[in-house]
């Protein structure tokens, strides 16, 4: 029996005490009186490059891939995309992570790169930055075995429409970033996208947006470029859109402004996701990410002797508790940690709901993890 004011991944309170019997929900009731902790659906992470020590792009190996993905689980994470980096030769990293999809540790892969910008590599490695190359992403695709879920392109890119319909073909999604485009490419992407989707029968939406506002020009008054269109296709339910939530790559109260537009009780297009690296769980130190070094310092990872930020090093739960303690909506929160990610990958996960096994992770007063569970039993490493 687990007391706390438990929501299901729409938001909606459903009661205030929950009952299990083997790890299965037989009950939902209103019986306990004012609980003080809260209970969520399990949190879900579509771009997040490793954690725990371990890097997706560069250890790809199995045991590293599970110390990457239960770093992330034992905080409430229950279903985690891994993102790889701009690399000259990926296929021995989709190799990897395809085995850990079907062992059940990874729910699916993100490429971010190498098809994006230069003049915005961020943290990608700018030696290995290229134009789409067709032959090359099917040898991706087919490696991937259905698990390649989304691609990082800049839409900008010459190709980047064919790429995004091979994507497609594929049940994968482009995700525009890492870019300079104008409004107008940026527009001109998203209906492309959009037809091909339509014209291959991929439903809705055709596309999301790599971290918004990061590796991306400016919102401007005269020449709004990508983050408007972005933002404008969410509206439509066109785009799902990433927004890293962790106070260190964008103001919290601009990532409440963009979830509280982006909120719908149905299909809100605004996700949280962490783009961690492997320092994520770990202390400062030196870390890596794809060919760059990597320095964290109180928590913020940077591209070593730069000031250029370097993936991120929070989690899901770290998000959802900096927004609820700043006053966010918790049912706006909950939507975008668990139920937007699900919608936009056609992802499936259990929700809180009588008959299921119990997917959840328990907040305490302070929004601090307490207990995570998946498949019914406790995560405990």
């Amino acid at each position: 029996m687990i007391d706390a004011k438990i929501y299901n991944r729409a938001g909606e309170l459903i009661g205030t005490r929950l009952h299990l019997d083997d790890g299965r929900i037989t009950k939902i009731t209103d019986e306990a009186d004012n609980p003080t902790k809260v209970l969520l659906p399990g949190f879900v992470d579509v771009h997040c490059h490793g954690g725990g020590g371990k890097s997706f792009p560069d250890d790809p190996d199995l045991d590293s891939i599970r110390t990457a993905a239960l770093t992330h689980r034992k905080t409430g994470t229950t279903r985690l995309v891994a993102s790889l980096v701009s690399m000259a030769d990926p296929l021995p990293a989709i190799e990897a992570l395809v085995e850990a999809c079907e062992a059940g540790l990874l729910s699916g892969i993100h490429m971010e790169g190498p098809y994006v910008s230069p003049h915005k590599a961020g943290a990608q490695n700018p030696a290995v930055i290229r134009e789409p190359d067709l032959d090359e992403l099917a040898s991706w695709l087919k490696a991937g075995k259905g698990w390649i879920l989304t691609m990082t392109i800049a839409p900008e890119t010459p190709g980047a429409d064919k790429a995004a319909r091979l994507l497609l073909s594929h049940g994968a999604r482009p995700s525009w970033g890492h870019t300079v485009a104008t409004t107008k490419q940026a527009r001109e992407a998203i209906a492309a996208a959009n037809k091909a989707a339509e014209e291959l029968g991929v439903p809705a939406p055709a596309q999301t947006a790599t971290h918004l506002f990061n590796a991306m020009p400016g919102l401007a008054h005269r020449e709004p470029g990508p983050v408007r269109e972005l933002m404008a296709a969410g509206k439509r339910g066109e785009c799902a859109v990433e927004i890293i939530g962790d106070g260190v790559h964008i103001d919290l109260d601009l990532v409440s402004d963009v979830l509280g537009i982006l909120d719908d009780p149905e299909y809100p297009a605004g996700m949280l996701i962490t783009d961690a690296m492997a320092g994520a769980g770990m202390p400062d130190g030196d870390y890596q990410l794809g060919a760059l070094a990597v320095t964290i310092a109180h928590g913020t990872a940077t591209l070593t002797g730069t000031d250029t930020i370097a993936g991120g090093t929070s989690t899901i739960a770290d998000q959802v508790r900096l927004l609820a303690k700043r006053g966010a909506d918790l049912p706006m929160i909950v939507r975008a940690a668990c139920l937007a990610p699900l919608l936009a990958l056609h992802l499936s996960a259990p929700d809180i709901a009588v008959g299921e096994e119990l997917e959840a992770v328990l907040l305490d007063e302070n929004y601090e993890v307490e207990t995570v569970w998946r498949g019914g039993e406790e995560v405990t490493d």
